[in-house]
């Protein structure tokens, strides 16, 4: 399996780093280098073969990582996002959940990590370097809070039974099949009530699930 990946980011040296690395392995195929949210969007627009995966920049002058996260969400929800930073302060952070993406990594990530964040979010995880995640970690045990208006829906339908067993799940760290193996139903029937649950709670991404779960 080969993973389709889009790069965005306005240093073309470092995306030109970035992607040299990845294609150390026979497992990735670059299917774009964008130096911006903008010229990401009109590459899209233009192309039918989209990439899974984005790989997003989060400093960018015009258009930022944030926006064009949210942007690319809105038009292709299929594709995942993950953020790449030198950075790792609260505010990134917790606007790039609210932005819709699915990880966040360090640019100096080294590649198996990389390669274990695409199939983690391939299977609905929410991967994050440990620097990242330590960050975040600390963030939540000292009560650091997003706007909760950002994350939350007053109109927002009721889960079902069945569907707050699986958040349960996901909150806990299972993945997909783990879920799937623990109710005894199949993994399609998992990614569709996740699917329900995502579109109940007007939330993008498994990363902002969790964030609200905690919240709630």
């Amino acid at each position: 399996m080969k993973y389709q990946i889009g790069i965005v980011d306005d240093n073309e040296g470092i995306a030109m780093q970035i992607a040299e690395k990845l294609l150390l392995t026979d497992m990735v195929e670059i299917c774009f280098i964008a130096c911006g949210g903008r010229e990401a969007l009109q590459w899209l627009a233009k192309h039918n073969n989209h990439p899974a995966i984005i790989l997003m920049d989060i400093e960018m002058p015009g258009m930022n990582g944030m926006e064009a996260t949210f942007r690319i969400k809105s038009l292709y929800e299929s594709i995942k996002i993950i953020m790449l930073t030198v950075f790792d302060n609260e505010a990134n952070i917790f606007n790039a959940i609210k932005s819709g993406a699915s990880g966040y990594l360090l640019k100096d990530e080294v590649l198996p990590r990389m390669m274990e964040a695409f199939a983690e979010v391939n299977d609905g995880g929410a991967p994050m370097s440990p620097a990242i995640a330590k960050k975040a970690m600390q963030m939540l045990i000292s009560g650091y809070k997003a706007e909760k208006q950002l994350l939350y829906n007053e109109s927002q339908e009721e889960l079902s039974r069945r569907e707050v067993e699986i958040l349960t799940n996901m909150a806990d760290g299972k993945n997909s099949a783990e879920i799937a193996s623990s109710l005894f139903i199949s993994t399609s029937t998992v990614k569709k009530h996740i699917e329900n649950i995502y579109r109940k709670l007007h939330i993008k991404s498994r990363v902002e699930l969790l964030l609200w779960y905690q919240q709630a």
